[in-house]
């Protein structure tokens, strides 16, 4: 099976126009390693000025206290790279650690809840970030997964989704921790589907 980058943000925001990227999250699913194990990448995004939505700004007050003292954390071990960065070195030290892991930055296959309709129209907006980053067409949903098209008005929700696998239902709000819930959900779906062992 190819490998793929789960990916989360958290915003100021549901407008990409007018909101901000707080933080990335993404996780290289190779398949074969335990969900623990897999290779993390996180960044907070340091702005002079942070403008939003109060409700996503409260949301993410713990962010906003990162932005405003950023000091750069310990290593987390040998499989997470994380740390600060301004909005426009985002897309060079992300192509980066994806080359690191043996990957294409400009063909690359993503993975997310709405990632194609939110996240990726975040992301393309950064300074210099579609000039090193190509998603793929076509992206890894996990809810199409958990779809009951009999049952269902729509595709379901995360949290839908979350019991339908029989996982935990909590959304984490936190970049990484959403990445690794939908490496569970394309996971447990595919094995549920019969796809994989």
């Amino acid at each position: 099976m190819f490998p793929y980058v789960s990916i989360d943000i958290e915003t100021t925001g549901l407008d990409p126009e007018t909101c901000q990227v707080l933080e990335i999250g993404a996780v290289i699913d190779d398949w074969k390693k335990r969900i623990d194990e897999l290779r993390q990448f996180r960044r907070v995004l340091v702005y002079e000025v942070v403008t939003g939505s109060p409700y996503a700004m409260a949301l993410n007050a713990d962010l906003l206290r990162q932005i405003a003292n950023p000091e750069q954390p310990e290593q987390l071990g040998p499989n997470i790279g994380w740390g600060f960065c301004k909005p426009d070195e985002l897309g060079k030290q992300f192509a980066y650690w994806i080359r690191a892991n043996n990957l294409d930055p400009l063909n690359l296959q993503a993975a997310g809840k709405n990632f194609a309709n939110f996240d990726m129209q975040f992301l393309y907006r950064l300074p210099g970030f579609k000039d090193v980053i190509k998603f793929r067409h076509r992206v890894i949903d996990p809810a199409i997964l958990y779809w009951r098209p009999f049952e269902d008005r729509g595709l379901p929700d995360s949290k839908t989704c979350y019991e339908r696998a029989g996982l935990d239902n909590r959304v984490t709000h936190s970049a990484i921790g959403d990445a690794l819930a939908v490496v569970q959900l394309v996971r447990q779906g595919v094995n549920l589907k019969g796809a994989c062992p």
